[in-house]
């Protein structure tokens, strides 16, 4: 009766924890992270009686989590690159409606610019039209460096974002050491049993983690779980933890990089930081702000350089060559903290059709200079060697070195940025704008042949040839010379072979060096010897409008990607760039989304609660205790019975 007694026991008490285990399933459904449990059974040892095995009832072998490895891997890993994309998507959406959208109005403010141009040439002696020229120039301008200002708040908006995300992770970490020790202490305390409550909280954390930033753990026999982040750098080992923390950047010290660990054994690991929303935001930025940024700074250096160099062979109301009406700040560069040298570079941007939206790294190594483009890492071209005669060249910018680098110093150079961010007005007077054409030409009165000279041009404002009077005298209808009024005599060139329509350009004056470019004619028909026309500057045309109509062209003239891309065109393909980016974000945010929840739905199937399920398994067990229960019941009636035949 004893072991009838004691199996039935045995089916109770396994029966009874098994009730347990299912209500705390039911109770526990709608917990974020909870692993439905399962109970397993395992039948006791049998004793051997008369020649056979008799059953001595069940145990409860084990109560284990639901739980598959592979799917949980799976959804940590989508949910890394889900929060990477949406930290991505979050900021580009921002820098699409700054650039693309109608707030900053850059694109109309560049069409009125160009526009007061063209109403300024209707009526050149308007002081309201010349004013309004100036207007428009000023709003131009605030667009574009009320942009980037709002461009480099949101940079500084990311380094808030990057140092809460920091300490979230480093919190995170915090918890998954403290529970690495009680899941070991669990483990031994119960001879290898299972903690499944702490390994599900774990996991919660495992997975917040993981939504933060990528990482790879191991598993030790213990039960503790270890933590790597970037390239294989401990975050967490059983019950210790290193930190990250946020590190000025080793170039621009407003601008935030990831380090590991502390004092002198820190490591920068930025450039191997990726996946989850940490490495979105820093994604974001090498990908996304600094292009753009960099992008609308070409577009400011080519509507200085191109405006100002066009108001620069006009003449203005006081007579004199047009003033530059723009001003903008020069490329910067950044060395890098760690530099043994005594080496600086100054910067100078000499070329807007090279400038490109990339910033570059330069190091000197070996005696020489070599340079990569930040965005991609691929090697640039790098030409001169940094003296005042031969400077360093690279992006459209040159680069003259002062002092000795120590080999392995580096620098950062950024071509185009600041000049959006100070991108102004320098003219204020409106009897500055220069909208006659630079050159007034005439032919003489007594010429007998049929020859006309052009209104002629001018390619270089700077060029002193502009401010000399210059006669070309016809020697024969074949042959002419060119005499210029400089002093202490005039300087006669020549002769030179004329051919009717062909371009006839300023010689060198015999002061000082002229700039290359000077006054160009054409000269169309048939000369007589004698013929003679004047060059000279056009110091008296108040009603002149050929410089006012050149400016109005401007809009569209390729000044950007070698000479090939107007302003306009440049602007709309830096929008149509960043709106295809978030775009693409958008679509990728979207599709990743979609894995997470199949990941999600995954771990699901195999770890939720099913309350229809546990409701089964429920009755199952209530009609097992019942049976056992009955089984106890009998035993007691058989026992019962028993004494009372004794007693007899």
């Amino acid at each position: 009766m004893a072991d009838i007694i004691n199996t039935a026991l045995s089916g109770l008490l396994a029966f009874e924890r098994s009730l347990a285990v299912t209500g705390n399933n039911i109770t526990n459904a709608n917990t974020p992270g909870y692993s439905r449990q399962i109970v397993n059974l395992a039948d006791r040892q049998p004793d051997a009686s008369a020649g056979v095995y008799i059953g001595n009832g069940v145990d409860v072998g084990s109560v284990n989590r639901a739980y598959d490895q592979f799917s949980v891997d799976q959804l940590r890993t989508g949910s890394g690159l889900l929060g990477q994309q949406t930290a991505f998507l979050n900021i580009a959406n921002q820098v699409d409606n700054l650039v693309g959208g109608t707030t900053n109005g850059i694109s109309s403010a560049l069409t009125a610019f160009f526009n007061s141009w063209q109403t300024l040439a209707s009526d050149p002696t308007s002081a309201s039209n010349r004013q309004q020229v100036l207007s428009q120039a000023q709003g131009l301008a605030n667009s574009i460096s009320q942009t980037a200002g709002q461009l480099d708040t949101l940079q500084g908006n990311i380094n808030s974002q990057i140092t809460t995300t920091v300490g979230n992770i480093n919190n995170l970490t915090a918890s998954i050491a403290k529970l690495n020790d009680q899941i070991a202490t669990a483990v031994g305390n119960a001879g290898g049993a299972q903690p499944n409550d702490l390994l599900d909280q774990r996991d919660t954390l495992l997975n917040q983690l993981s939504s933060l930033v990528n990482v790879r753990t191991n598993t030790e026999s213990d039960g503790s779980i270890d933590v790597f982040v970037g390239n294989g750098q401990p975050l967490v080992v059983r019950n210790q933890t290193t930190q990250l923390s946020t590190v000025p950047d080793s170039y621009d010290t407003s601008q935030l990089g990831i380090g590991f660990g502390s004092g002198s054994a820190q490591q920068v690991i930025t450039s191997s930081i990726s996946g989850g929303t940490l490495g979105g935001l820093l994604q974001v930025k090498t990908q996304l702000i600094d292009p753009t940024l960099n992008g609308l700074g070409r577009i400011a250096a080519g509507l200085a350089s191109q405006v100002n160099g066009q108001q620069a062979i006009g003449f203005d109301q006081n007579g004199q060559l047009g003033k530059p009406i723009f001003s903008v700040g020069n490329a910067s560069v950044f060395p890098n903290s760690k530099n043994t040298g005594g080496a600086s570079l100054t910067p100078v941007a000499t070329s807007v059709g090279a400038l490109t939206t990339d910033d570059y790294l330069l190091r000197y190594q070996g005696g020489t200079w070599t340079a990569t483009a930040v965005s991609t890492g691929q090697a640039v071209t790098v030409t001169g060697t940094g003296s005042v005669a031969n400077p360093l060249v690279i992006g459209g910018v040159s680069l003259t070195l002062s002092g000795v680098p120590a080999s392995n110093d580096s620098f950062e150079l950024r071509p185009t940025a600041n000049a959006a961010r100070t991108i102004a007005t320098s003219l204020t007077d409106p009897r500055g704008i220069a909208a006659a054409g630079a050159l007034q030409t005439s032919a003489a009165l007594a010429n007998a042949g049929n020859a006309t000279i052009s209104a002629g041009s001018v390619a270089n404002g700077a060029d002193p040839r502009l401010l000399v009077p210059a006669t070309i005298t016809f020697l024969s209808p074949t042959t002419y010379q060119i005499t210029q009024a400089t002093t202490p005599a005039a300087t006669v060139s020549g002769p030179f072979t004329y051919t009717s329509g062909a371009t006839i350009q300023a010689p060198g004056s015999a002061g000082p060096p002229a700039v290359a470019g000077g006054w160009t004619v054409q000269i169309t028909g048939v000369p007589t010897t004698g013929d003679s026309f004047s060059i000279g500057p056009n110091t008296s045309g108040a009603g002149d409008n050929r410089n006012a109509l050149a400016m109005a062209q401007l809009q569209s003239s390729g000044v950007l990607v070698g000479g090939t891309v107007g302003l306009s065109s440049g602007f709309a393909t830096l929008v149509g760039v960043v709106g295809t980016v978030t775009q693409q974000a958008n679509v990728s945010q979207s599709a990743q989304q979609a894995v997470v929840n199949q990941a999600q739905q995954a771990v699901s199937n195999v770890s939720g609660v099913n309350l229809d399920e546990e409701a089964a398994n429920m009755l199952k067990w209530q009609q097992a205790y019942a049976a056992a229960a009955k089984v106890v019941a009998t035993a007691d009636t058989l026992f019962q019975t028993l004494l009372a035949a004794v007693k007899v």
